[in-house]
């Protein structure tokens, strides 16, 4: 008996982990591929080194299988017990005496699975600092000035530190610059200069960005009033940390430092609440697996994005927006396991029929 039930449980695992690999390659190659034709624009039009873009693009993957894990144990169990149920592998199960709350203990083993993959790719992209595209166009800058700025478009390069140029004729150089400097808010500027050109320098272990302007005006603002003045030459100094350092405001990174933890234990959640989807979507044939898996993403993502916003505007805390999916999503998979617990498997696949 217990020959049997080790190797029933090797099957349903083994039944997981195949659409969950094949969930992996999907949506990880999806989110990547807006990022991958920028970073190909990058190296046609920007003159970025293809090697550098490689290491870059490499850097960025465990920030993406920070979310793609989750979304990929959704589907995977979703669909394996969709296809069980469908294929009345469950029913026959049951009538070998394998009930609903035993079928769970492979569940949960591949959800700790997915949950400490999760992790450690939160500590991945952390210690790589590739936590955003946003990020990787700093690290290019660092590399290749101008390689973060788009002509007509204000761009944030740090946090406080806008940059708009009406041309850029060369990476190097821009056209009618305006720049807002507010990274000191005891003391911020706002420059306008007819030319700008970008200089890449090295100054002990910090990177260096030197901004040398020709022709404009500069307005400060500061506790000893405001000042006004014209200048035939400029520099602004943007100081990048050798070890490639996160750019993050306080906020942002209490987000993201809550937010592995709280996609670590969505993996889990998403793993026990796709046993009942997937058999109750067994009723609707194997193609029903796959749309309640893409609600449930849905679903789950959009109360995200609410926290996100509701964090943005200081409305809760970060550890509450980066929660605020799970607190949702959690009675609801009690409330469906219980319910699932209570029934037959056999009794499901008849009404099924």
């Amino acid at each position: 008996m217990f020959e049997m039930i080790k190797r029933i449980d090797q099957y349903l695992f083994k039944e997981i982990l195949s659409p969950f690999l094949l969930g992996i390659f999907i949506l990880t190659f999806l989110m990547l591929f807006y990022q991958l034709s920028r970073l190909t624009e990058w190296v046609i039009n920007r003159g970025i080194s293809p090697l550098t873009v490689a290491h870059l693009f490499l850097k960025l993957l465990p920030s993406f299988f920070l979310s793609t894990i989750p979304m990929a144990t959704a589907f995977a169990v979703i669909i394996a017990f969709n296809r069980l149920m469908f294929d009345n592998e469950l029913t026959a199960l049951s009538a070998l005496g394998v009930g609903f709350v035993r079928l769970l203990s492979p569940v949960l083993v591949f959800s700790l699975f997915a949950a400490l993959s999760t992790l450690w790719m939160g500590a991945l992209s952390h210690q790589w600092g590739a936590s955003s595209i946003k990020s990787v166009a700093v690290r290019l800058l660092k590399e290749k000035i101008g390689v973060g700025l788009d002509a007509g478009r204000f761009t944030e390069i740090l946090p406080g530190l806008i940059i708009y140029a009406e041309s850029i004729p060369i990476p190097s150089e821009m056209r009618h610059v305006f720049i807002y400097d507010g990274r000191t808010s005891q003391h911020s500027r706002v420059i306008s200069a007819e030319k700008g050109f970008l200089i890449n320098s090295k100054e002990g272990e910090a990177a260096t960005v030197t901004i040398l302007l020709q022709n404009g005006i500069l307005h400060a603002d500061n506790r000893h009033g405001d000042h006004l003045l014209t200048f035939g030459s400029y520099s602004l100094n943007l100081h990048f940390p050798s070890d490639g350092g996160s750019t993050l405001t306080p906020s942002v990174s209490d987000a993201a430092f809550h937010k592995k933890y709280s996609l670590a234990f969505a993996a889990i959640l998403f793993s026990f609440i796709g046993v009942p989807l997937g058999m109750a979507s067994g009723k609707a044939g194997r193609l029903g697996g796959v749309a309640l898996g893409v609600l449930l993403i849905l679903f789950y993502y959009a109360l995200m994005v609410a926290g996100d916003t509701f964090a943005l505007s200081n409305r809760i805390s970060p550890f509450v927006s980066s929660w605020l999916p799970n607190f949702v999503l959690t009675p609801i998979v009690f409330f469906l396991v219980g319910r699932y617990s209570d029934l037959n498997v056999r009794a499901i696949s008849t009404e099924r029929r």
